[in-house]
Order: C-alpha cells, then sequence, then structure tokens
C-alpha cells in the first residue's frame, strides 16, 4: 500500500537538478506563451470585428478629406468654425420637417450627428445628437437671428457670433465661440 499514494516530493529527488531545471522552465515558457497567445488573440478580435473608437473629448478640426469622405444629405450646408478651422459641417433640406445631418470630429474619428427640422431650424442654431456626443449650436444675438448680418452675393447668410457647447462621454462640458455660416 505504500506505493499506492503518489508523491511528488520524493519523485523529484529520484530526478537530477538539471532536468528538474529544464522542465521548470519548459512549463513556464508553456504558460507564458499562453498568455500571449491570448493576448493577441484578443487585440485580433478588436481590430478586426469592432471598429476602435477614439476616447477623446475634445473636437479636432475637420479636413476637406473629413467632409468629402464622410458626405451628409441635404440641399443647404452650414458650418460652424472658430477661426480657419470648421468644427461641425451639417446639411439639411429646406421646407422639410426631415433631420439634418451634420459630422463632428474627435481626435482621429468622425462622428455623424443629426437635429430635427432640416435646413430652416439648423440656420438659427439647433442641437445636434450622435453616438455618445450632444452639440448645440446657439447664436449670440438673439435680435440678430432674424436678420443676418452680411450676406454674400451667393445669398450666403452668416451669423458671425455663435457658440458650440458640446458633451461627448459623459465628460465635462466644452464650449467654442465662432462663427455660424449657412448657405449653398
Amino acid at each position: 500500500m505504500r506505493y499506492a499514494v503518489l508523491r511528488p516530493l520524493s519523485l523529484l529527488n529520484r530526478i537530477n537538478r538539471k532536468a528538474c531545471i529544464t522542465l521548470t522552465a519548459i512549463a513556464g515558457f508553456t504558460i507564458l506563451s499562453g498568455c500571449v497567445a491570448n493576448d493577441e488573440s484578443g487585440s485580433d478580435a478588436l481590430s478586426n470585428g469592432s471598429q476602435m473608437v477614439s476616447t477623446s473629448t475634445k473636437l479636432s478640426p475637420l479636413n476637406e478629406s473629413d467632409i468629402t469622405g464622410n458626405p451628409v444629405k441635404g440641399e443647404l450646408v452650414c458650418t460652424f468654425s472658430a477661426g480657419r478651422s470648421t468644427f461641425l459641417y451639417g446639411a439639411g433640406n429646406v421646407a422639410t420637417k426631415g433631420d439634418s445631418e451634420g459630422i463632428l470630429k474627435f481626435g482621429d474619428q468622425v462622428i455623424k450627428v443629426h437635429a430635427p427640422g432640416g435646413f430652416d431650424s439648423m440656420q438659427h442654431g439647433t442641437l445636434f445628437k450622435g453616438e455618445r456626443v450632444v452639440a448645440e449650436v446657439k447664436l449670440k444675438e438673439k435680435e440678430k437671428a432674424d436678420q443676418p448680418e452680411k450676406a454674400g452675393t451667393d445669398g450666403a447668410a452668416s451669423f458671425p457670433a455663435a457658440t458650440l457647447t458640446y458633451i461627448r462621454n459623459n465628460s465635462s462640458m466644452r464650449v467654442i465661440e465662432g462663427n455660424w455660416e449657412c448657405g449653398p
């Protein structure tokens, strides 16, 4: 009955020291390689099956390739810009109750947003909503909301004093001062 019990320590005493070190090293590398394989397969699953989401909560300026690469539907366009940078690009149809569409950019990710009421409500400032983002354009001078300060020869209207207030991913509210320009 003495041999029926497994005694691992007595088994190790029978194997020489170099063999024990070799077995321990092999076991360690096997465990380590299993961890690395699991880590690599997890990152492959993320990159192949789902789009990386930017965690940035600060707006980035839109460039021409962002605007052409993410088309929005609508006859007329409104843009919010600060200096030479455009932060919101939206389009909507006149005399419709359909949604206006727009785009914002956080980090490298362009996000589509929607606003109710088409171009007619968008030109006087509106609230855009998208996936984990809310952005509101407000005209600073309410008395000038019905009378554009300047109108170009192409009929475009510019309301120079506007704010873009936005919240992303339940972060703090941010405000950008700029211009809200609408027209063809």
